[in-house]
């Protein structure tokens, strides 16, 4: 049996299908890598409930890890499930907003996605409720006004924060230095690059992990374990099964590095995964 961990965004969602989240060919190749006996886990940094949607769309047994690993649930049960404090969420995030000045941040809790805007103006809010219901089947819940946030960081069941750097490219380079700088302070929490955005969850809630103890606790063969990605948070996978990594060729240069293998689509894996 082989064992597939994919990432969604930019992965099984490349190329994008907004009218049917995953494109016919991805989909096929999936479901007959499961029909023909073997499993597929989805890892990614989305939440539990847009996982679930995913793994429906995919009509077949899939397992999943969520929140870049904070949360990892098989068929039956969640087998893992780790949170950010409440205190240190609010700590840093007053830390990272004041000293990088970012255009905003968002929270990832049992309840959905709660953004915080630097600008609080009516234009940008409207601005980013327009964008996000052009996602159609890729939206998330996202919620947008101030108090929801506010509440949701002292009593929500945190999972992940996602610091905003900007859509330049200068901006990216700059999340790039300081994700490394805060992977060499942060020793209670996780930190993962990935394009404009920094991902921190709680210690050893990245992909890599995730998937190792998901591996040794259902005795799956390292040599069947294939991982395809396309960012930042993908690199722990692309190292820890480094001979069967794959990663899209549109991904950063700084990501697709570490990864064995360079592909152009997601359907190309079945050159490499499925029965001949």
């Amino acid at each position: 049996m082989k064992l597939l961990a994919t990432d969604l965004d930019g992965t099984l969602f490349y190329p994008k299908d907004k009218k049917n989240m995953i494109c016919e060919e991805n989909l096929k190749l999936v479901r007959d890598f499961i029909d023909d006996g073997n499993k597929v886990i989805l890892v990614s940094g989305r939440s539990l409930d847009y996982c679930e949607i995913v793994k429906k769309k995919i009509n077949r047994e899939c397992d999943l890890i969520c929140f870049n690993g904070a949360l990892v649930k098989d068929s039956k049960e969640i087998i893992n499930s780790q949170k950010i404090k409440n205190d240190d969420a609010i700590k840093l995030i007053k830390s990272i907003m004041t000293s990088y000045k970012l255009p905003g941040v968002f929270i990832m809790t049992s309840h959905g996605v709660f953004i915080d805007l630097h600008y609080k103006t009516k234009i940008l809010n409207i601005l980013g409720k327009a964008y996000y219901k052009t996602q159609k089947n890729y939206a998330e819940k996202y919620h947008f006004k101030h108090e929801e946030f506010i509440n949701e960081l002292k009593t929500g069941d945190i999972y992940k924060i996602m610091f905003f750097f900007g859509v330049r490219m200068k901006r990216q380079h700059l999340a790039s230095e300081v994700n490394k700088f805060l992977r060499n302070v942060l020793f209670d929490y996780e930190a993962n690059w990935s394009n404009n955005v920094i991902e921190i969850t709680a210690k050893n809630c990245y992909k890599a992990y995730a998937l190792e103890q998901y591996v040794s606790k259902y005795n799956i063969n390292r040599k069947n374990v294939y991982v395809v990605g396309d960012s930042g948070n993908d690199i722990s996978m692309f190292n820890a099964f480094h001979e069967n990594s794959f990663c899209l060729s549109h991904a950063n240069p700084i990501v697709s590095k570490y990864a064995k293998h360079i592909i152009n689509k997601f359907c190309d894996l079945s050159l490499y995964i499925l029965e001949k």
